[in-house]
């Protein structure tokens, strides 16, 4: 466990916090100390496809930076800056959404640096960030969730408004909108419209421990509920039932309990007990309020 920090492991932290980091990563703790200076600011940052020689590309004020590290077997190791370039030596970014297609940093003295992102979205996003505060000098806002389904789209042949894409938009953001991200393949939009009722919208997902299987709560439009994937059983109750949701700070496991006015629970542990304090807070806050927090509606 790393102690204390640095604005460089800080900001870094910040800059993931809104991308898809698969777990099969193995994203080094240190990170931060392997490719930048303690000092330096990270603005963005995109990670690359898991495979067994991950990559990242970090955006900092001074440069950007292409590292790499292995994932095989329990731990990250040997991690390298593969190549940096002056900030202002960026003349932009360009990604088109596709299968196996990467994103481009234009260089303006040498060679391009590409990667190809974990998730089209994250790409979409970070091609937005990286072109206009090259052009600008400012990092924009994050794109609306409408402004990425379009531009996920733009070159495709189907509809980004049928209710499936919809249904699978609003899984996988409310699955992103997590501070502390770890993914898993198994619950992603995919596999997510099985469980789902024709044109429910997803709110909120908190994820469980990963393991043969990977339990899940939801909550929706609709209602809420506990499930496992793969597989299709589900327990689950109407919105309108839930009273409220607690955090539970076990000797061994840190647990959810989601209770119902009926005296009814859906329970969930073996979770990240800081996405368990965040779903607890925004359920809290959806069933007060009938909106989620401020801070998490720029994902949906």
């Amino acid at each position: 466990m790393l102690h204390g920090t640095t604005p460089a492991r800080a900001s870094l932290a910040r800059a993931l916090s809104t991308t898809t980091i698969h777990r099969r990563m193995l994203l080094p703790e240190d990170l931060a100390d392997h490719l930048l200076a303690d000092e330096d600011e990270v603005l963005l940052a995109l990670p690359g496809i898991p495979d067994d020689a991950p990559s990242i590309i970090l955006v900092t004020t001074r440069e950007v930076v292409l590292g790499r590290w292995k994932a095989v077997g329990r731990a990250a190791k040997g991690v390298t800056r593969k190549r940096a370039v002056p900030a202002g030596d960026i003349g932009g970014a360009d990604y088109r959404p596709g299968l196996y297609h990467t994103l481009t940093i234009a260089v303006r003295s040498g060679r391009d640096l590409s990667i190809e992102p974990c998730t089209a979205e994250d790409g979409i996003r970070f091609a937005h960030a990286l072109h206009t505060l090259a052009t600008t000098g400012r990092v924009p806002p994050p794109l609306a969730p409408a402004e990425v389904v379009r531009a996920r789209h733009a070159r495709g042949n189907y509809s980004p408004d049928s209710p499936e894409n919809r249904m699978r938009a609003a899984w996988d953001r409310a699955l992103l909108a997590s501070t502390d991200l770890w993914n898993c393949e198994e619950v992603h939009s995919g596999p997510a419209l099985g469980w789902l009722q024709p044109g429910e919208h997803t709110l909120l997902v908190l994820l469980g421990q990963v393991g043969v299987s990977t339990e899940y709560l939801a909550a929706t439009d609709r209602r809420v509920m506990r499930g496992r994937a793969p597989g299709r059983k589900i327990t689950d109750h109407p919105a309108a039932a839930v009273r409220g949701a607690v955090f539970d700070e076990g000797r061994f496991k840190d647990v959810v309990r989601v209770q119902m006015h009926d005296g009814a629970t859906l329970t969930l542990g073996g979770i990240d007990p800081h996405e368990g304090r965040e779903f607890v807070e925004a359920l809290n806050t959806l069933v007060a309020t009938g909106s989620l927090p401020q801070e998490l509606l720029p994902f949906r």
